[in-house]
């Protein structure tokens, strides 16, 4: 709040951090819509908001930019995940490995999902396993999500929909951004569940892009891995590894990857890829990720590029 009254004030324009409620509204809404300061332009910020509108919680760049002023956000995503990582933990590396890619892939293929198909479709993995996602990844979707009888499918990504302005709309971000609405299916509000908060942030969101590219590669014949040991990389293509981010703010998103790589570093081929949709929302976005990143081990492509350099890859090797 006093960093933004103090650049309010210096700009000549009104003071937004004067009021906390007030703050926490207008931080749901692209920064360059209403915190018009230099500063804001020079780190790349202007279409990125602090806080989900619909979920409530910090995004990707609130939480980068406040580690650098605290420790109280690291590891947010560690403790989320403690319970289900102790649990798989206790089997021998590779069905652990295993039980991991699974688990996280059947999530972010149910965003919501009806109750049985939960049971049912992770019955592959062992009990305690299920237990873990049933009761931590899974709560009752509220009542007022039903419209009419039941709450509506994307037909897409498997999200609920909302009414919108022209009709029905789907939940997920990267699906409004890349298909028109669809829905052919309805459930039960009484049947369904979906995945809580902290799971719709970190796994959910990316995750529908990380499908759409590891479906396409498979459909193309080419063999990757899903989430290899335990989520080293979001997919792994023999030597490539690829991460894929979301970040709407390609400087934030450089930065974090100036200070370190993380799983990236065990692959030769290291390449760090953004959505199509979320590229083409900001000007020059892969050029300005790459400055902010200031190294040459890791590749920037958007999710298209990549997967043509895979396609011509193989090609050349038939």
């Amino acid at each position: 709040m006093s960093v933004v009254s103090k650049a309010c004030l210096v700009n000549g324009l009104p003071d937004y951090g004067s009021e906390i409620h007030d703050l926490l509204y207008l931080c749901t809404q692209p920064l360059g819509t209403w915190l018009k300061v230099p500063e804001v332009e020079k780190a790349g910020l202007e279409f990125t908001s602090f806080i989900h509108a619909e979920e409530g919680i910090p995004t990707a760049e609130a939480e980068e930019l406040a580690s650098n002023f605290s420790g109280m956000t690291a590891g947010i995503e560690e403790l989320l995940f403690a319970k289900f990582m102790e649990v798989i933990g206790r089997f021998p590396d590779e069905s652990a490995n295993d039980y991991y890619t699974q688990a996280r892939e059947f999530v972010v293929r149910h965003p919501v999902c009806d109750i049985d198909v939960l049971k049912n479709g992770i019955s592959n993995v062992p009990a305690v396993v299920q237990i873990v996602i049933q009761q931590q990844f899974y709560e009752p979707v509220p009542a007022s999500w039903a419209i009419g009888e039941g709450v509506p499918v994307c037909d897409h990504c498997g999200n609920a929909m909302k009414k919108g302005v022209a009709g029905l709309v789907c939940r997920t971000k990267a699906c409004v951004a890349t298909h028109s609405s669809k829905s052919t299916t309805s459930i039960h509000v009484s049947k369904l569940v979906r995945v809580t908060r902290g799971i719709r942030q970190y796994w959910i969101e990316p995750g529908i892009d990380e499908l759409r590219l590891y479906d396409a590669l498979l459909d193309h014949g080419i063999s990757a891995s899903l989430y290899p040991f335990r989520d080293r990389v979001d997919i792994a293509v023999g030597e490539t590894g690829i991460d894929l981010k979301t970040y709407v703010s390609p400087e934030t998103l450089g930065t974090k990857f100036k200070r370190g790589i993380g799983g990236l570093a065990h692959y030769d081929e290291r390449w760090l890829v953004i959505p199509d949709w979320q590229a083409n929302a900001v000007p020059s976005y892969i050029d300005r990720l790459i400055k902010a990143m200031g190294r040459r081990d890791v590749t920037c492509l958007t999710v298209s590029q990549a997967l043509n350099r895979l396609l011509n890859e193989e090609a050349a090797n038939a």
